[in-house]
């Protein structure tokens, strides 16, 4: 029976690194060309543009980078929870000892990544109220000079041209010229309509492009466009592709034409468009006229004067009646005020009666004065032998003043009686 160490023997003894060499080299050159399956998770994006996530099913999950040289050219954005296809080969990381996959593409299971990318972008800018009604601009009715953004070697240009010139040759035009497809072209797109702001008197801009498949029209599906026509300072009109070919530059924009040439044609109202609309309101303003005093000149014929006159005068009747009503209610009032004032006269008359000089002489007091006529409340007012002057109910006394004394109380006034008339006892 052989020990461990004489098995060592008899056999290579291989290093970490060199084992997980010869895995990687195996792993490497039996699966190079792989397609596989799965959902998406753990997806980060780093800034240095490279992809880290996973692939995952009920059983398994396997690690996968993607490196930016291969992602630009994915349409849609990495999320969780996304289907896809990867395409790719399978690597091993030594720092780590593990195996990923390098996927070099991805392509949605059931949705075309094009329209994948579509959606998402919309989500995205939906979210941040970028298609908001609220935030859409009136387009000028008649503008006097507009911009235009689009290729000149296409045949949107000729085709704005010839229905501007149509419909009303008397608008500006100022073209920005850009690429309309291709790679950078949404560059080009976006600062073609920055440089129109450099225009104060542009008023509205033409953004258009003819039809095409969803590659040739995929640069009015970027967000760089998106943004740049939600930040213009003017109006915009988007008029890319046919009827059926809507873009996101449609949802941003101020509005939406299905062609070049209905946008031109938005734009350009020519004076006999505008004639036959002032024309028809016209019209149509007279018809309302009359068939409102036909209506009218209907009812009148209809109504009976005399039943409206019996009804007129049953309410001039009964005014009248409610009128005399108030007549009676405000005499009433105002004679029931007047007897109140008056009884409360007569009443303020007596205490003025009973408080006055005639009534108080009445009860046996008198008035007494000095030859100054000044009246006497304080004996010390008065000097010995004073003429003084006193004043009765009837009639005046003229005396002279023998003594005087500062006070006097009731008993004094008793006691001087007494001695006046005598004590009984």
């Amino acid at each position: 029976m052989f020990s461990l160490k004489e098995s060592i023997t008899f056999q290579q003894v291989l290093t970490v690194a060199e084992l997980t060499s010869q895995i990687r080299l195996t792993l490497e050159d039996e699966f190079i060309d792989i397609h596989v399956v799965g959902e998406i998770s753990n997806a980060k994006i780093y800034p240095s543009g490279h992809w880290y996530f996973s692939l995952k099913d009920k059983e398994a999950t396997l690690p996968c980078v993607s490196f930016k040289n291969s992602n630009q050219f994915i349409k849609f954005r990495l999320e969780d929870g996304l289907m896809v296809v990867a395409h790719g080969r399978l690597s091993v990381y030594p720092p780590r000892g593990a195996y990923q996959m390098m996927v070099t593409a991805l392509e949605p299971v059931g949705v075309g990544d094009w329209q994948l990318a579509f959606e998402q972008l919309k989500t995205k800018l939906d979210g941040e109220g970028l298609f908001a009604l609220e935030r859409k601009r009136p387009i000028p009715l008649m503008p006097k000079r507009i911009g235009v953004v689009t290729s000149q070697a296409g045949a949107a240009i000729q085709d704005i041209l010839s229905a501007l010139g149509r419909r009303n040759s008397a608008v500006s035009i100022l073209i920005s010229p850009c690429r309309v497809q291709g790679e950078g072209s949404e560059q080009e797109i976006a600062q073609a309509i920055e440089n129109l702001a450099e225009f104060s008197d542009i008023e509205v801009i033409l953004v258009a492009r003819g039809g095409g498949s969803i590659e040739d029209l995929w640069a009015f599906n970027t967000e760089t466009v998106a943004r740049a026509v939600a930040n213009s300072k003017v109006p915009v009109i988007s008029g890319v592709g046919h009827e059926t070919d809507v873009t996101i530059c449609d949802f941003v924009a101020d509005m939406r034409a299905p062609t070049p040439t209905a946008a031109a044609e938005m734009v350009a109202r020519g004076r006999g468009e505008l004639l036959e609309k002032w024309l028809a309101l016209r019209n149509r303003l007279g018809k309302d006229i009359r068939e409102k005093l036909l209506t009218v000149k209907h009812r009148l014929v209809k109504a009976s004067p005399a039943r409206f006159l019996t009804t007129y005068q049953h309410r001039l009747q009964n005014n009248r009646l409610q009128i005399v009503n108030l007549q009676d209610r405000m005499f009433t009032t105002i004679e029931r005020i007047l007897s109140f004032n008056r009884f409360k006269l007569q009443r303020n008359l007596e205490k003025v009666q009973n408080l006055g000089p005639i009534n108080v002489l009445k009860r046996g007091f008198s008035i007494v004065r000095k030859s100054n006529n000044e009246v006497v409340r304080q004996a010390s007012q008065c000097k010995t032998g004073e003429i003084l002057e006193v004043l009765l109910t009837e009639g005046k006394l003229t005396v002279k003043v023998e003594n005087s004394t500062a006070s006097w109380k009731v008993e004094d006034k008793q006691k001087e009686q007494s001695e006046v008339y005598g004590n009984e006892d």
